[in-house]
């Protein structure tokens, strides 16, 4: 089942334990497989997980603060948090001990004294299934003709980015892209030369899009987004301007453009504390505006608005 996951380096375990030799314990058991972070309360470990979304998390029953299984019960609210899974690490054993792990979301226990062996063996495991969920659940996310993520996905990135910016009053800018005059394109051209047009501008523009958690996405039809989290406005800009002077590089031919090739143009909107933008909605509208600002002023253009 898990011949395709093999490299699990790239993983993050939050261990939650206030007893600093347990805690020491765990994250020695641990620290060959991953980076491991280690928080003494469940409070921090929460603020944490919502803006890391680590991969595995080890819980405590017993905190000062919030409880461990309180704070399970906090991550099984939100849907994205809810699918970390979450092992906990007690003395507690007897069996509606247990069922309250089970209860409150818990994928695993395991009990105290740590046996390391062990411990490894099921991090190893539920890290493993983790990974190969996402991998699934990415699959599923991917438009089939450009190879760029779906719409589907590009509402459930914007809601968790969004947030994040929001926790920690940092940037995200949102690129709205759009192919001008597509449709006298696949009027004259057809429209398998049309699908040619939407996998080259995937293909160009994923050449400029390189931190991990930036995102190409197919919004609809010949309109794509593009997720830059921790990006001002001007990078922004900029990102979007390559992108648009590399596609008219590429020279596809359009008769009916004024440009004589396929050009796109594209809107930009930066989240930031001390902007107008407050919520999620207010963001798509902003790069939707500034994406009508664009076609308006003569189309093969950029503009922005903060």
């Amino acid at each position: 089942m898990f011949e395709e996951v093999a490299e699990l380096s790239d993983c993050t375990i939050v261990v939650v334990e206030d007893s600093p030799l347990t805690q020491k314990v765990l994250c020695a058991c641990l620290e060959d497989i991953c980076k491991i972070v280690a928080f003494e309360s469940a409070e921090k470990a929460l603020d944490y997980i919502r803006l890391a979304l680590p991969d595995l998390i080890l819980m405590d029953w017993m905190l000062d603060g919030i409880t461990g299984i309180d704070a399970c019960k906090e991550l099984q609210k939100d849907p994205i948090t809810a699918q970390i899974p979450v092992m906990f690490v007690t003395s507690n054993i007897k069996e509606n001990q247990q069922e309250m792990c089970w209860d409150a979301g818990a994928v695993d226990f395991i009990s105290k004294p740590i046996v390391a062996r062990t411990l490894f063996n099921r991090a190893i495991t539920h890290l493993k299934y983790k990974k190969q969920a996402d991998q699934l659940r990415e699959y599923s996310y991917v438009d089939g003709l450009t190879g760029a993520f779906n719409r589907r996905l590009f509402d459930s990135d914007l809601e968790k980015h969004f947030r994040g910016a929001k926790r920690a009053s940092s940037h995200l800018s949102l690129v709205m892209i759009d192919v001008d005059y597509f449709k006298r394109y696949n009027d004259e051209y057809g429209h398998l030369q049309g699908d040619d047009v939407l996998k080259t501008f995937a293909l160009v523009t994923q050449r400029h899009i390189r931190r991990p958690m930036d995102a190409l996405y197919r919004y609809g039809g010949e309109e794509f987004a593009i997720l830059l989290p921790n990006t001002p406005n001007g990078a922004a800009m900029e990102i979007a301007r390559r992108i648009t002077q590399c596609f008219l590089d590429e020279k596809i031919e359009h008769k009916h453009s004024p440009f004589e090739y396929v050009t796109v143009s594209a809107g930009v909107a930066t989240y930031e504390s001390n902007t107008k933008i407050h919520e999620l909605k207010d963001l798509i509208d902003t790069a939707d505006s500034a994406l009508y600002d664009a076609k308006t002023a003569g189309r093969n253009r950029v503009c922005g608005r903060g």
